[in-house]
């Protein structure tokens, strides 16, 4: 029998049927009914022709039609392919021609646009789902009956992540390695079947994904989705629904902690706090610790490529900020010089890892494959620094990678957006500090002389190209960028001259 991903949701099923394994919207699921349930779409899935190893392309929010849709995918056999559902019909066409998608799941509010994407993609169906009654629907027709995964089910999942070329690289994953990282990180971040998880970033991410979807069901806990990630929403989980473990970003954090509401809520409870996306700011770690003094932090670090990879546990949290924390049980994650040799203690060098929880190439790209798989490890692009103990302090990115609110955007993507405009010369992207969302893209414009572009062409050319999140903040024209002697743009006089 093959070992696939779905198997997490059937063991936790087999082992505690009754328990309560997903709240969202307002309806409540055991593991017995969302075992049964995903059964039943698989069998939605098979009856419109989707047959082992084909993609299908979901573009939903947190919900549990997310959840049903990506453990579904995995028991009929197919290849989960997530996307954001900000993205513009620019980021769709690519992901879905690229990944070779045969069926998108979406809201209604998405089926014209992926309807009119059928031409110039691979896609033969759209499949809109508004909620979870229409979900009911469709499964009703077909039984429950446990559905064994065809046994040369090897791909589980092609995750998107834009790279140094600019051009989004689909990481490609395997069932095991999924499983493997899944154990790692229940080990790591103490997540067991009384946990009660409220899952505020976006599973389609990589973050969310492994952390919440996988992890939770996988030690058979209870995952709550909330409607929002705003105080209100996590408040309510907390009082209401039993959270006692919130997976989030430092963004988030920082309004949790400034809402009275929610800090009155959270002051007398237990509950533990993970979150990744970008280090936690002192003054935010020691605000989170005087508000909330039976938190139990956790800081999590990994890459779309690697998802996963270590922890700061809450016994070491307050003594090594700004720290990512030592590899998770059973995982190798090392710094290393460019010949793969290991760094002294304090000396710099490019975060490391190697083992199944690894992707196994870019899809369609083997240069970019061999530059990032080489040595016989995954090179993250993250310059950092480790100590006698083992405690990784990550110091830069060589992959010029921008964590906005808890989510990646890399530079070279928005630059090619700005270098289309007309009147742009050459265009830099870059992150400034920000105290609520941690990085905020920012371009520097050497604009062409004779028609100089201006930011307000420049704001519609980004709004029809790129998600929200990665559309440049601010824009500032300068006659000159500066320049290394090989003509490479100094990133870090940009951020000194306009910080």
């Amino acid at each position: 029998m093959a070992m696939t991903v779905d198997g997490l949701l059937s063991s936790s099923a087999r082992r505690r049927p009754a328990q309560q394994a997903l709240i969202a919207g307002g309806i409540s699921l055991s593991y017995g009914e969302l075992d049964a349930m995903v059964s039943r779409f698989a069998r939605v899935l098979l009856a419109m022709g989707i047959s082992t190893g084909e993609r299908i392309g979901v573009v939903l929010p947190n919900s549990l039609e997310m959840v049903v849709a990506f453990y579904a995918a995995s028991r009929a056999g197919a290849v989960f392919v997530p996307m954001n559902p900000a993205f513009t019909d620019r980021e769709l066409q690519h992901i879905l021609s690229d990944s070779e998608v045969k069926l998108a799941i979406c809201r209604p509010s998405h089926r014209d646009r992926l309807e009119a994407l059928k031409a110039q993609t691979g896609v033969t169906q759209v499949l809109p789902i508004a909620d979870a009654a229409q979900l009911q629907e469709l499964c009703a027709a077909h039984g429950a009956v446990p559905l064994v995964p065809p046994d040369d089910a090897i791909t589980h999942s092609i995750l998107y992540t834009s790279g140094t070329t600019g051009k989004p690289k689909g990481a490609v994953f395997s069932h095991f390695g999924r499983i493997y990282n899944s154990l790692t990180c229940q080990l790591g971040y103490r997540v067991h079947a009384e946990t009660r998880m409220n899952c505020a970033p976006p599973m389609f991410h990589s973050g969310g994904m492994m952390l919440a979807l996988l992890n939770v069901v996988g030690a058979g806990g209870t995952l709550l989705l909330p409607a929002d990630a705003g105080p209100d929403s996590t408040r309510h989980a907390l009082e209401n629904l039993g959270a006692n473990y919130l997976l989030t970003v430092p963004t988030i954090i920082r309004r949790l902690v400034d809402d009275a509401p929610f800090s009155a809520a959270a002051r007398g409870r237990t509950f533990s706090i993970l979150h990744g996306g970008a280090a936690m700011p002192p003054s935010l770690m020691e605000q989170m610790r005087q508000s909330w003094p039976q938190c139990l932090p956790f800081h999590a670090y990994g890459a779309t490529e690697a998802p996963q990879l270590t922890v700061l546990p809450p016994e070491d949290y307050f003594d090594y900020p700004g720290a990512l924390g030592r590899a998770l049980p059973g995982m190798e994650v090392s710094v290393r010089r460019p010949d793969a040799s290991l760094v002294a203690p304090g000396e710099l060098g490019e975060i490391t890892t190697s083992g199944p929880h690894v992707l196994d190439a870019y899809l369609n790209q083997p240069e970019a494959t061999r530059e990032r798989l080489r040595l016989g490890r995954f090179w993250t692009g993250d310059q950092a620094t480790v100590d006698d103990t083992g405690v990784i302090t990550i110091m830069g990115r060589s992959s010029d990678l921008i964590i906005t609110g808890g989510l990646n955007v890399y530079a070279r993507e928005v630059e090619d957006v700005l270098h289309a405009c007309a009147g742009v010369r050459h265009a830099a992207v870059f992150a400034l500090p920000d105290p609520e969302w941690g990085e905020l893209v920012v371009a520097a414009i050497q604009a062409a002389p004779d028609a100089p572009a201006t930011a307000a062409a420049l704001e519609q050319s980004c709004r029809e190209k790129l998600a929200s999140y990665k559309r440049p903040k601010r824009f500032f024209f300068v006659e000159d960028l500066p320049l290394t002697p090989a003509g490479k743009v100094q990133k870090f006089r940009l951020v000194e001259k306009f910080s």
